[in-house]
């Protein structure tokens, strides 16, 4: 029996459709396979997929870093986070600048495991702020002058930049934000029980996620049915608390209790919080007064610098990083960028932001520059110019019998600065690697007759020129690279992450 024309011309076309196919596969089979450290090199634009050139690919990192940047799955390295609840604290003021940087970065692959808290409700998109003053007493609102600006902001009738101006109420914006933190931690609870750690930060705090699940669940050993309190520590008249901006976590335990066994931590504390600086310090003050539960060291990871302040060197290189802080939008985006494009999914060490972020715009000098070298500070001993030092500096002086004569000028010049960092080590140690690993001087900075140095190196922040174009005046910073990259090669290969155990 024949076929009808029709049904022999529908073969024939699927038979030459099925050929087409393989042959098609076969042409593009070698363009997609490729090795994990290629991966951006070997994408093209197949299927319009979003390929940059890496902005953060510079001469000095090529090893570190991939030449283009690949957006189209931005989650595809992010860890998995259950059990872990963010929650961020935000201002009205400042809500609309910080908050949408993050939400774009790292909280845009976390699963909804996160809260926002501002001093006012808000709606950013699809993301709800709750206000964590809600619940504070209505007649300690009225009455306490630190919620001034808080009134002011309810009272507003079109957007907050219209209403208040942020650099007048900086001041008031932080006596306000003490009384967010317990009242924060107790709606947390509330809101979202049951996750094995909450990790509390700022708005320009940015947090590792990769470290982070990694230390939580694998490394640390930590039981998240105990009560935990970590952070990095800080001391307000010798009590010990958590620094709020560099981030704190605590445990299922520690909040549990916390919050179910006393109810009215609000407003206990709301009182307490006029006679306070900071509300971490009375988050802290809360653990420690009603589950005798006290801070467990966790500095350097839980870290309050940032990549161009960080103390690289001792106790700053093969540490891993669970967070920073001061973190601008830009700088965000950044470090965001550098883990998403970075050639390894290996732990990320403090070391691997200097070398990948700082090292390629190192350089001997900059003007207009600070540094912020101020370990060990040498100023013109001439009575007026140790007057017209800050206080800082003339509590670093290095005492005169003890100074070298290299010392002894050190304030004349940047130049003359700049020799006690190449001094510290003669030339015939040059190659003893433990004299190198225990150098304390890597950086200097000169200004108005006073040079301080460094026993860390970091890239630091531009200053403004003087107005009276004088030479005194301008701010000088330099490094001492040679130094610095002897030190590097006597520390060697971070052959295991440096990791921090938790201590009291």
């Amino acid at each position: 029996m024949f076929a009808p024309p029709s049904s022999r011309r529908l073969r024939i076309f699927g038979a030459v459709t099925v050929i087409t196919l393989i042959a098609t596969y076969f042409h593009l089979r070698p363009q997609w396979e490729f090795e994990y450290r290629d991966y951006y090199e070997g994408v093209t634009g197949y299927f319009s997929r979003p390929v940059y050139d890496n902005t953060l690919y510079n001469q000095g990192n090529e090893r570190l870093v991939h030449k283009q940047y690949n957006t189209s799955d931005p989650c595809a390295r992010f860890p998995n986070t259950d059990g872990v609840l963010l929650v961020m604290k935000t201002g009205a003021t400042e809500a609309f600048d910080r908050i949408p940087t993050q939400l774009l970065t790292t909280m845009s692959c976390l699963p909804q495991n996160f809260l926002l808290f501002s001093d006012l409700e808000q709606q950013l998109g699809p993301y709800h702020l709750y206000d964590a003053l809600s619940e504070v007493d209505e007649l300690d609102k009225a009455r306490l002058s630190d919620f001034n600006l808080y009134r002011s902001q309810q009272e507003c009738v079109v957007s907050q930049k219209s209403c208040i101006d942020a650099s007048a109420e900086r001041q008031n914006a932080w006596n306000l934000d003490k009384y967010k933190f317990l009242p924060m931690v107790e709606q947390t609870w509330r809101m979202r029980p049951g996750y094995d750690w909450y990790i509390f930060a700022e708005a320009d705090t940015y947090v590792f996620w990769a470290n982070m699940m990694y230390w939580l669940k694998k490394q640390s050993g930590l039981n998240p049915r105990e009560k935990i309190y970590l952070g990095s520590r800080s001391f307000v008249s010798n009590r010990p608390f958590a620094h709020g901006g560099s981030g704190y976590i605590l445990s299922r335990g520690a909040l549990k209790h916390l919050v179910e066994k006393h109810s009215n931590l609000t407003s206990e504390y709301t009182q307490k919080g006029t006679q306070e600086c900071c509300g971490d310090l009375l988050v802290a003050l809360a653990l420690d007064e009603h589950e005798g539960v006290k801070v467990r060291q966790t500095w350097p990871m839980i870290n309050g610098e940032k990549p161009t302040t960080l103390p690289y060197g001792r106790n700053h290189w093969c540490e891993p990083i669970l967070t920073m802080h001061h973190m601008n939008a830009e700088e965000i985006s950044t470090v965001w960028q550098f883990e998403q494009t970075r050639k390894t999914d290996r732990i990320l060490l403090i070391r691997d932001l200097y070398e990948s972020l700082i090292a390629p715009k190192m350089q001997e000098t900059r003007e207009h520059w600070d540094n912020g070298s101020d370990d060990v500070c040498y100023i013109n001993p001439d009575p007026a110019a140790q007057e017209r030092a800050d206080g800082h500096a003339r509590d670093r002086q290095r005492k005169e019998e003890e100074m070298s004569e290299v010392e002894k000028v050190a304030w004349k010049s940047p130049q003359n600065c700049a020799k006690v960092c190449e001094s510290e080590i003669s030339p015939e140690d040059a190659d003893d690697k433990e004299k190198q690993r225990d150098r304390n001087c890597f950086q200097y900075r000169w200004h108005n007759e006073v040079c301080c140095t460094s026993k860390s190196f970091k890239m630091g922040e531009p200053k403004p020129k003087p107005e009276d174009g004088s030479s005194k005046a301008k701010w000088t910073s330099g490094w001492y690279m040679k130094g610095i990259q002897d030190w590097i090669d006597a520390m060697g290969e971070c052959t295991e992450p440096a990791w921090k155990i938790p201590e009291l």
